[in-house]
């Protein structure tokens, strides 16, 4: 996965770095998150309820109508945040089914989605022009984290603190 690795660092594409962390929870992206002003917290596909358990939601069943109460099972949302909202709301947020956040210096348009990029070999390159900041990709609570940014010396901090 990487090219060349130093104090666990390695370059993933190019002006893209990633590390991987000890096991850890979603909280610990209050120390990773870089305190950038007008910066966003994407949170790609993320699962409030890890089982495929079937069970009582309010979801809005179209654009135009309230949310009505309706047996539903794996909602999955991409839900997009200001950094201060996210990090007030963060303690509250756990990621049983595991959780894929980013980073970016202004709102994630809405021609961007994460799918489209997944196998792209030009992912990194794509979430520059959108000022990406930090990826956080977390299988489950409890699992090694990976992230990655296209800042070096973020991730040197990280890793060193």
């Amino acid at each position: 996965m990487t090219e060349a690795r130093l104090d666990g660092i390695g370059e993933i594409a190019p002006g893209a770095f990633g590390v991987r962390l000890a096991p850890c929870s979603c909280q610990r992206l209050a120390q990773l998150l870089l305190p950038v002003p007008g910066s966003v917290v994407w949170l790609v596909a993320f699962h409030p309820i890890a089982t495929a358990a079937w069970t009582e939601l309010a979801l809005p069943l179209s654009a135009e109508g309230d949310p009505e109460r309706v047996r539903a099972r794996l909602p999955r949302y991409d839900l997009q945040f200001p950094l201060d909202d996210f990090l007030a709301r963060l303690p509250r947020l756990q990621a049983r089914a595991g959780m894929l956040a980013v980073q970016l210096a202004r709102a994630v348009p809405d021609t961007l989605l994460m799918e489209h990029l997944v196998d792209d070999p030009q992912r990194h390159a794509v979430l520059q022009r959108h000022g990406w900041l930090l990826s956080f990709d977390l299988p489950h609570d409890g699992a090694p984290a990976w992230v990655e940014s296209p800042d070096r010396a973020h991730l040197a901090r990280i890793v060193g603190g």
